[in-house]
């Protein structure tokens, strides 16, 4: 367990402005809040909600662990950043454009392979959204 939370502070740390929500706990948690365990050297990625196991995955392998990580991570930094962005585009934009574009330089910043993969799979996670929309979204 100190490993996987050592990798994760060292990957957390290639992100500017990450917080503590953005990430994994490494305790149970509640309210949907994702959280990381090990046993017998399987990783654990739970998500329970008022007592509901939401979501489970495992994996044996540390990459694919700060891979999910990494996912939540910059969803969640992504979000908050085209929040602060909406302003400077027309109302009736779709502001996943946007969200997505950070996600993948977020991404990008952390792990090219990442943030490819994220990137081809927008248009199946998306749907309407194109991929060149979101490769000229301004991210200054």
């Amino acid at each position: 367990m100190k490993e996987l939370q050592a990798a994760v502070r060292h990957m957390a740390a290639g992100l500017d402005g990450v917080t503590a929500n953005d990430l994994v706990a490494f305790d149970p948690q509640d309210g949907a809040r994702p959280y990381l365990g090990v046993q017998d050297g399987i990783i654990h990625w739970v998500v329970e909600e008022r007592g509901q196991l939401l979501h489970h995955q495992s994996t044996d392998d540390l990459d694919e662990a700060l891979h999910w990580v990494a996912l939540k991570a910059t969803r969640s930094m992504a979000a908050r950043w085209e929040l602060r962005q909406r302003d400077r585009f027309p109302a009736d934009r779709d502001t996943r454009i946007g969200r997505l574009a950070k996600q993948v330089d977020l991404l990008r910043r952390l792990d090219a392979r990442w943030a490819e993969q994220f990137r081809t799979g927008i248009p199946t996670q998306c749907p309407g959204v194109r991929l060149e929309d979101v490769a000229a979204h301004p991210l200054t």
